[in-house]
């Protein structure tokens, strides 16, 4: 290092010429920097036995650095002593090196691995601290797998359903299932998956980049009696006219069905321009609604959320670190961080009973609940809610007391329909509330709130000055189409003027998501770009949490300081294709895990149904919930032969009838007796 820090200030003194570069001319500082050093490290004889460990040492940049560092300010220090500069400071050769040392190439190849910093933070022993990090790694490793199984298996599923295409019969040179029928019904007609004989009308781009494309059936046809409906997940296919599909597919999902009962619109998840689309035109197509297809999206996501937790869950900088801390601490963590005053399990005094829009008297289970969830210093609560007990009301009455507290809240649930409810809920608090998601998939009931349509009434009149001077630019292009020059200044007028309205539409949606009080959206929906840009939330609140896999619901908690899951895993369990999986562990819920730990510490039941007999309550609770399920004295008599336009029966004044389905047919009582259903689902 003395010989390279000698040459390189001398070359600055003897004023020859010599380039002084460290980096050796690489885009890369730090390895220049290395191999310009190498030839001076080998002019002295490496130590027998010890080849490997110099070798080592010679390639590592920061020890490289730092030698050569005190080495130049040595040499140069010399040469003022000497006379040959006056401040050592000011040389050409110390300024380059302090010029390498704040370039960016210097900090990324200097810096040191970054051991997890909890001691102060979470107030636990680093040696308990690396144990719940070695704990982490394995479940991340350990969930990881599991959704790469899960992942086949789904790919799999999804080639069979898109290989389901009609099969001509050799015999009698038709269909087995004849198709003419739906596009030219004289009779009713069975509902169906398939529309087939359809013609590409148009296409276009919606507000956020969706490919919408407007399918219409030829002639005086109308859509036959169909299933599909807005958000149907679909493969859209060239057909002939027997309806034989082509092996290649586009998917897509339903945005919308025509008034006018002969069109339906589907958004593609191809861009606008992709090569494959342009099969579609000029010929006969064919949509098929498929029960489940392989998201890349979700998947992606899932796996994203790991890696994050992984990275992130125990460093200092993560705000969600009380929440990783409490699901993957044991009893002595907890304990140390409730001395430490870090964490809270008691319940809340303040909340305000007064809330517009609320006439609620909470019953003793609803206002513990409550106040838990209220709590800042509680990290992590379970709400478990079985059918009936006002889960859905109370969770928004808890989002309506943070926000007037000034909290900012993420809600999400693993399905459309479920956050929708949520956002139904919350209509009527006045809340400043945005609903994230795909809009084909947003319900109607709900569609204000959505994202979609609130940047469309903000910027409403910015649109129609937007075509006004789009359709002006059109007809000046039409009257100089023999003039190129100006023609193509008008293009480029027109692409720019595209730009421009994208550029507002991204900011305006940008703004709405930041500007919200509430939002709201799929768990995987969580994951936009909009939503994790926008900082960090005080609460997230998982809502239908026991039918969503854990690595999903990692998505949202992610993104939030202390997190609420609400739900019940004696309900519907996350659907899970890959038995592999789900015997691994991806079919338990992160609520039916945190239900178990720290002694159930985590957990607070609602055990005051108000929607069904006592009857049905009680065999519910004794069969699935331990006993603890009481009937409110508003229902605990309520028959179905009680309301007035129901006629009274031996049956509708029956509460619970249980049926042994494994009897053989015609054993059951009259008009019981089990059929497929007509629908052709293959359902009894």
């Amino acid at each position: 290092m003395h010989l390279m820090a000698s040459k390189f200030a001398s070359s600055e003194i003897q004023d020859d010429g010599a380039e002084l570069l460290l980096d050796g001319g690489s885009s890369d500082g730090h390895m220049g920097f290395v191999i310009q050093a190498q030839p001076y490290l080998f002019v002295a004889p490496m130590p027998k036995g010890q080849e490997a460990l110099c070798f080592k040492a010679s390639t590592h940049y920061p020890t490289l650095f730092d030698n050569f560092q005190r080495e130049l300010r040595d040499v140069l220090l010399q040469h003022q002593n000497e006379g040959h500069i006056s401040d050592w400071r000011s040389t050409q050769s110390w300024m380059l090196l302090k010029e390498l040392a704040k370039s960016s190439e210097h900090r990324l190849a200097a810096r040191k691995t970054k051991n997890v910093v909890m001691n102060t933070t979470l107030g636990i022993s680093v040696d308990r601290t690396r144990l719940m990090q070695a704990k982490i790694d394995d479940f991340v490793k350990k969930m990881t797998d599991l959704l790469h199984l899960e992942r086949d298996v789904e790919l799999e599923f999804t080639q069979e359903e898109l290989n389901a295409t009609p099969v001509m019969d050799v015999k009698w040179k038709k269909p087995v299932q004849p198709v003419e029928y739906l596009v030219t019904h004289g009779q009713a007609q069975e509902q169906c998956d398939t529309i087939c004989n359809l013609k590409v009308i148009s296409s276009s781009t919606g507000l956020t980049g969706q490919h919408l494309v407007l399918f219409r059936v030829e002639g005086s046809h109308k859509l036959p009696p169909t299933r599909l409906s807005p958000g149907d997940m679909v493969c859209v296919r060239p057909c002939n006219s027997q309806g034989e599909a082509a092996t290649s597919c586009m998917q897509g999902f339903v945005h919308s069905l025509g008034d006018d009962g002969c069109s339906i619109t589907v958004a593609l998840k191809s861009r606008r321009g992709d090569p494959s689309f342009s099969r579609l035109f000029e010929k006969s197509v064919r949509i098929d609604r498929i029960q489940a297809l392989a998201d890349t999206v979700t998947y992606e996501r899932n796996c994203e959320a790991m890696m994050l937790l992984r990275k992130l869950g125990l460093q200092k900088r993560n705000e969600s670190i009380g929440v990783v801390a409490t699901l993957f601490g044991d009893k002595e963590d907890m304990m140390g961080l409730e001395k430490n005053n870090l964490i809270d399990w008691s319940e809340s005094k303040v909340y305000d009973k007064s809330l517009s829009g609320y006439n609620y008297s909470f019953d003793s289970s609803q206002s513990r609940a409550l106040a838990l969830a209220l709590n800042k210093k509680r990290p992590v609560l379970v709400i478990q809610g079985p059918p009936g007990t006002g889960k859905t009301g109370l969770l928004s009455y808890i989002i309506e007391c943070v926000v007037h507290r000034g909290e900012r809240v993420l809600v999400t649930a693993p399905s459309n329909g479920a956050v929708d409810n949520i956002v139904e809920k919350l209509s009527i608090t006045g809340l400043n509330i945005v609903r994230v998601g795909n809009p084909s998939r947003i319900s109607p009931s709900v569609a204000s709130r959505s994202l979609g349509d609130i940047v469309t009434r903000k910027l409403q009149k910015f649109t129609e000055e937007f075509e006004r001077k789009k359709s002006d630019l059109r007809k000046d292009l039409k009257h100089c189409i023999q003039d190129d020059s100006l023609a193509s200044g008008i293009r480029q007028l027109l692409k720019k003027l595209g730009k421009d309205y994208k550029k507002k539409v991204k900011e305006m949606m940008k703004e709405v998501v930041s500007d919200a009080e509430v939002v709201l959206s799929t768990n995987t929906g969580a994951g936009d770009p909009l939503v994790r840009k926008i900082g960090c939330f005080d609460l997230v609140i998982v809502d239908e949490a026991g039918q969503a896999t854990e690595p999903s619901c990692w998505i949202p908690i992610l993104q939030g300081k202390r997190c609420i899951l609400a739900g019940d895993h004696h309900q519907l369990a996350p659907v899970v294709l890959s038995r592999e999986a789900m015997e691994g562990g991806l079919g338990m819920s992160l609520l039916e895990r945190a239900s178990s730990l720290h002694d159930e510490q985590l957990v607070t039941k609602l055990t005051m149904q108000y929607r069904m007999h006592d009857s049905i309550a009680s065999w519910a609770s004794n069969e699935m919930y331990g006993g603890f399920l009481e009937s409110s004295p508003l229902v605990v008599y309520r028959l179905l032969a009680d309301h007035p336009f129901i006629k009274a029966t031996w049956m509708t004044k029956c509460a619970l009838l249980l049926l042994d389905t494994r009897m053989p047919y015609g054993s059951l009582n009259i008009d019981c007796e089990e059929s497929l259903d007509p629908a052709g689902t293959g359902s009894f």
